[in-house]
């Protein structure tokens, strides 16, 4: 295992000894708040063996990004209020919108608590084809009926 002068997180390390070099950029990601290139960076360095340090606007090595996301932007999550989750971070770490939507974007990818299909909160999917069949299903009545009523 190289070394570069900073610690990875240990849920980091074990997924870069796994061989899964992109979900251990995703978990940096999430511990760290970095942006996709600054995670690679450090990733890329510490597999090479260099000596890379963190950003400065990075929050720390943890060993779970549970130490640097409040339990009320967590809930609001898993409610599927990401603007509230947002609000949150934001009021808790200081940090600006961007920085905060992002987190929240990772944190929710990470843990499956994102939005797959861009829905609101409390907003039900559409249809998609079972509205089709309904029309089908109309439209082969409507026919029957015609033959069957008809002089």
């Amino acid at each position: 295992m190289p070394s570069t002068g900073f610690l990875l997180p240990p849920d980091v390390q074990a997924l870069l000894d796994a061989g899964r070099t992109i979900d251990a950029i995703k978990q940096l990601r999430v511990v760290q708040g970095l942006g996709l290139k600054e995670a690679k960076d450090l990733i890329d360095a510490h597999q090479q063996g260099h000596h890379a340090t963190p950003p400065a606007h990075s929050t720390g090595f943890a060993s779970d990004a549970s130490s640097h996301v409040p339990d009320s932007v967590r809930q609001a999550l898993a409610a599927g209020n990401k603007i509230e989750a947002i609000r949150l971070l934001r009021a808790h770490a200081g940090i600006g919108l961007k920085e905060a939507k992002d987190r929240v974007d990772a944190l929710a990818a990470s843990t499956g608590n994102g939005n797959p299909h861009g829905l609101s909160p409390g907003e039900q999917p559409r249809g998609g084809s079972q509205g089709v069949v309904w029309i089908v299903a109309a439209l082969v009545v409507a026919l029957a009926a015609f033959y069957l009523l008809r002089p």
